[in-house]
């Protein structure tokens, strides 16, 4: 355990309870709403053609209300745990990866109090997760190579890596795709949807590698918990 964590071990606890609290909330919530889903013309949900706000739009989704409530809930976790994660890193990188992971969890948060029938608020919160997040995984993913901390293996920095390109290509259709932009930025129906969009399955892409970093992050610091507790208790045992 690092000096940073001995000094906050509740902190350590809470934060990766977080992240997986996070994933589980998002995992959950985008299943539940996929399954019940109908859009405006009779289809079916599909992640190959289908934005993941379009499980939150009122008046289409079925469970468009529990699908932003678990959004709020799941951008307030993610934000713990990045808080968690920076303030008991042995890394100067903290300084960084911190304060751009907040931002990211504050902008989680608002997808799912702006939905898509606040089309400017929406665009902008999501955004803010989606630049953000990637930079976030990034520097953090970078931390765990360069500052040694028993509580990471330097193999999630793959996991990273992974949601960084993910993120890169999701954010580069957008800048090509105008069919994907003025999607966005309206808010309204989809008429002439193909069957394979590449935007949205990109998407998709990127918001499952991110969150995949942040559970396979928050099983590892959970184990090295675990180990450490068992530890002492071990060497607490002759004492008793």
């Amino acid at each position: 355990m690092s000096l940073n964590a001995r000094r906050w071990p509740d902190l350590e606890r809470v934060g990766a309870s977080a992240g997986i609290v996070a994933f589980a909330a998002i995992a959950a919530s985008c299943l539940v709403a996929a399954v019940a889903y109908t859009g405006t013309r009779g289809e079916a949900y599909s992640p190959l053609s289908h934005w993941i706000s379009e499980l939150g739009e009122p008046g289409v989704s079925r469970y468009a209300g529990a699908m932003n409530t678990a959004l709020v809930l799941a951008g307030i976790a993610f934000l713990v745990f990045v808080a968690g994660l920076a303030r008991t890193s042995p890394s100067r990188l903290r300084w960084l990866f911190g304060p751009v992971g907040v931002l990211a969890g504050a902008g989680g948060s608002l997808v799912g109090i702006f939905p898509m029938d606040h089309p400017s608020q929406h665009v902008a919160a999501a955004t803010a997760f989606f630049e953000l997040g990637w930079v976030f995984v990034a520097l953090a993913s970078v931390s765990f190579v360069r500052t040694r901390d028993p509580r990471f293996p330097p193999w999630l920095a793959g996991s990273g890596a992974v949601a960084v390109v993910a993120s890169i290509a999701f954010l580069a259709s957008l800048r090509v795709d105008e069919f994907s932009r003025e999607r966005m930025a309206s808010g309204g129906p989809n008429l002439g949807r193909p069957d394979v969009w590449v935007a949205p399955l990109l998407e998709w892409a990127t918001l499952v590698a991110i969150m995949a970093w942040v559970l396979l992050t928050s099983l590892a610091w959970w184990r090295r918990l675990r180990r450490e507790a068992s530890a002492g208790a071990v060497a607490a045992g002759p004492a008793a």
